[in-house]
């Protein structure tokens, strides 16, 4: 499902008031009914509403409206300047209670434990200011409240994800046909709890002119992107991967690498390091060959025959040394896709001219390692991913995060499952061996997407049955295949 940024929805917005003939009232309406449906739905006692000065306001004073003549629920109003809004009279002549007074509106915040954020919509590019900044105040400083933000938290720019100064912390947001960037990126998405796509009635053609360059997926979209096993295959047909990774102190990195790789469906897994790390091998994984780094690296590389390989990874646990900055140079001047992760991101710095290669390379940073190989200013993070992209125009950036994005030239994918269970060791090189797994069987950008979000998805199952302590990077890989069973039971159903 693609997503849009505030100039595209301004223009999806006019697109379709000229092409069906209605005006912004009319869409204002329906965002109310879309509030009040919801709100039909939780049957709380008592709701209030506050609203800007703006009109996102004016949708939530069509929903005191609407919950006034058509249910029974309890409504009052927060406004702070409603003389000035053409629905005042409407207001007035339903008789709904409002606070326009400081210090009541501090009171009824306190009083009142289902609150409708309408405060500021998509158009707020500047800092909150007073009174509303005392007003997010008020609301996120209470305890066991329910918060429901309109089409997206107050405080939040929707084409990044930062913060105007305050923000709504939302229990829920319902947003408006299309999801918002910055609601998917950190750390927006920390402020917009379950968020609910609603359908306000916008024409499917309308969006359909609107070619947006980011996206988000679920379940139905991924299972379409898995790599394909086909019955006349052979071990050849899904792939041949070399891991170059490990070291003395870190050969778990390696051996969890390794491990997902061959169980997300890879072909054939070469082991390439120290003596000390193929000796564990041999015995934790037998089903991998293994070649022994030798001490004179350079000549061993300068003799390698990179050409029996459909892929090749380096990085996992293979130590910060001058050995891994040669393997490093010798792997990205191979006429092989690669993927590069950990200790092997570290050194790419001082040799991002490899990058501006013919073959696919991906990269999987976590953002201090993102920092360190380029600059980074989160409230612009889309722009540079794109203007780094047009460098290298076969690199593909996996920014691990809260929502970890997956960027390739023009399109961004943001990932939106997963949870803190991940946030362990070992679940890096796991999601390493998960995208190499599937890059193996089918070199493209929908490998990479579909990896990322089955390695997020492992955790959510997980949590189903667990607690997010108890998670280890090895569970992960179990996790894994239980998503891949299902995907496959899916498909000979259909």
């Amino acid at each position: 499902m693609q997503i849009l940024k505030r100039e595209q929805i301004k223009k999806l917005v006019e697109i379709d008031t000229k092409r069906n003939h209605y005006d912004i009232d009319s869409l204002i309406l329906s965002q109310a009914v879309g509030l009040y449906e919801k709100i039909i739905k939780d049957s709380p006692r008592k709701v209030l509403i506050v609203c800007g000065n703006n009109l996102n306001g004016d949708c939530g004073l069509l929903l005191a409206d609407l919950l006034k003549k058509r249910s029974k629920i309890d409504c009052e109003i927060i406004h702070y300047c409603l003389n000035n809004r053409q629905y005042c009279s409407l207001i007035k002549q339903d008789g709904i209670n409002v606070y326009e007074q400081i210090r009541d509106i501090k009171r009824a915040i306190a009083e009142n434990d289902y609150i409708i954020d309408c405060i500021y919509g998509i158009d707020l590019q500047e800092r909150v200011f007073y009174p509303y900044d005392l007003f997010i105040e008020w609301i996120n400083n209470k305890e066991k409240s329910y918060v429901l933000s309109c089409d997206i938290p107050s405080g939040l720019n929707c084409d990044n994800g930062t913060i105007y100064g305050n923000c709504i912390k939302a229990t829920e947001t319902l947003t408006w046909q299309l999801g918002k960037a910055g609601m998917y990126l950190y750390p927006g998405n920390t402020y917009c709890g379950k968020i609910t796509i609603e359908n306000i009635g916008i024409s499917y053609q309308s969006i359909e002119e609107i070619k947006s360059n980011y996206q988000i997926n679920d379940w139905t979209d991924i299972k379409k992107m898995l790599p394909q096993r086909y019955s006349h295959s052979h071990k050849g047909t899904y792939g041949k991967v070399l891991l170059i990774a490990g070291s003395e102190d870190t050969t778990g990195a390696a051996i969890l690498c390794g491990k997902t790789i061959l169980k997300t469906g890879a072909g054939l897994l070469t082991v390439l390091s120290y003596p000390e790390v193929i000796a564990i091998f041999k015995q934790s994984l037998p089903e991998a060959m293994t070649v022994c780094l030798q001490n004179n690296i350079i000549y061993q590389m300068e003799h390698f025959d990179f050409s029996h390989f459909d892929l090749v990874v380096i990085g996992p646990g293979l130590s910060r040394s001058k050995n891994t900055e040669i393997l490093l140079q010798y792997v990205l001047k191979s006429d092989k896709d690669v993927l590069i992760d950990a200790d092997g991101l570290f050194y790419l710095k001082n040799n991002l001219s490899l990058l501006k290669r013919e073959q696919l390379t991906v990269i999987t940073p976590h953002l201090i390692e993102y920092q360190r190989i380029f600059a980074y200013d989160s409230s612009r993070i889309l722009e540079d991913l794109a203007s780094i992209l047009k460098i290298y125009q076969n690199l593909i950036i996996v920014l691990k995060s809260e929502n970890t994005i997956i960027a390739y030239r023009d399109k961004v994918t943001i990932n939106t499952c997963g949870n803190n269970a991940l946030a362990k060791g070992g679940s890096g090189d796991v999601l390493a061996g998960c995208i190499s797994g599937f890059l193996a069987q089918r070199s493209d950008l929908k490998s990479v997407i579909a990896a990322v979000y089955v390695h997020s998805f492992a955790a959510d199952l997980w949590l189903r049955n667990h607690s997010p302590y108890s998670l280890l990077a090895s569970d992960l890989i179990g996790c894994i295949d239980e998503i891949l069973y299902e995907a496959v039971k899916e498909k000979e159903k259909c």
